[in-house]
């Protein structure tokens, strides 16, 4: 029996997010996504800043990489706004019915 063995491991890639990159997070208990930014990124784990609307007040939430690679997150990140990123994304059934996404006529008007 070896004393040291070798285990593949999920984590974060962070060549792709680093700290200071704007996020998006959803978590599947969760109603609404909250954005903010990246203020930590580890291999094991992602912390996320964000703006609760209370004042002169911030909150965090930590995105580990086991719930994450569980499918548990919905992520959307980007280092500068121009290139949007995303991981395990479930299209919004509601917000597609609300664009028209439905096969009829969405009032778009096409110059």
């Amino acid at each position: 029996m070896a004393l040291v063995t070798e285990k593949p491991r999920k984590a974060f890639d962070l060549a792709e997010i680093r700290r200071g990159y704007l996020l998006w997070g959803r978590h599947s208990t969760w109603n609404e996504g909250k954005a903010g930014f990246v203020t930590a990124a580890t291999e094991e784990q992602l912390i996320v800043q964000y703006y609760p609307g209370i004042g002169n007040v911030t909150n965090h939430f930590i995105i580990p990489v086991s719930e994450a690679a569980e499918g548990q997150w919905e992520i959307r990140w980007s280092a500068d706004m121009a290139e949007i990123q995303g991981y395990n994304i479930k299209e919004d059934v509601e917000q597609k019915e609300e664009e028209g996404g439905d096969g009829g006529d969405s009032g778009r008007i096409d110059p």
